[in-house]
């Protein structure tokens, strides 16, 4: 789970979910993650802890859990009420912070900043994160910014003016 502006923290645990066994149980189970297929139905990542035995050579068997985890659709795996899911839906892709700019490496005048990918090697960690919008901004901005020339994101950029 990520930290957002729902208040919501990583040591929060993650919400539930009601999903019908195929014998017709029903069971909750912790939703680790959703999304949607191309014809647009709800896929849930879900974890289930279960009693299981665990063998001791010096103690013998005693009981344990273990956690299964597993992925159902929707209508076999469904929200509950009252439950938050907001945590587990990344935000638009306009709007998903894609980007990182980062001071120059020490020496070079060349650039006030550097846009990067996130993963590039390049980067320096000090640097923020920004979204596409904010990227194609800072590269026709007052300031000297500069696409990295090893991640080249100006490629990937372009296509989205």
């Amino acid at each position: 789970m990520r930290d957002d502006e729902d208040g919501l923290r990583p040591d929060t645990p993650p919400p539930l979910a009601d999903v019908t066994l195929p014998n017709g149980q029903h069971v909750k189970a912790a939703v680790l993650g959703r999304r949607r297929d191309r014809s647009g139905v709800w896929w849930y990542d879900l974890a289930i802890e279960l009693p299981d035995r665990v063998d001791d050579r010096r103690r013998g068997p005693s009981l344990g859990s273990r956690t299964i985890t597993f992925c159902a659709p929707y209508p076999v795996a469904q929200g509950i009420p009252g439950e938050n899911y907001a945590s587990l839906d990344l935000p638009p892709p306009e709007q998903r912070k894609r980007w990182r700019l980062s001071p120059p490496p020490p020496g070079d005048a060349w650039a006030d900043t550097y846009l990067h990918r996130p993963d590039c090697a390049q980067a320096e960690s000090t640097g923020g994160l920004v979204d596409d919008q904010e990227a194609l901004a800072a590269l026709a901005g007052p300031d000297v910014t500069a696409p990295c020339p090893v991640c080249r994101p100006d490629n990937v950029l372009q296509h989205r003016r």
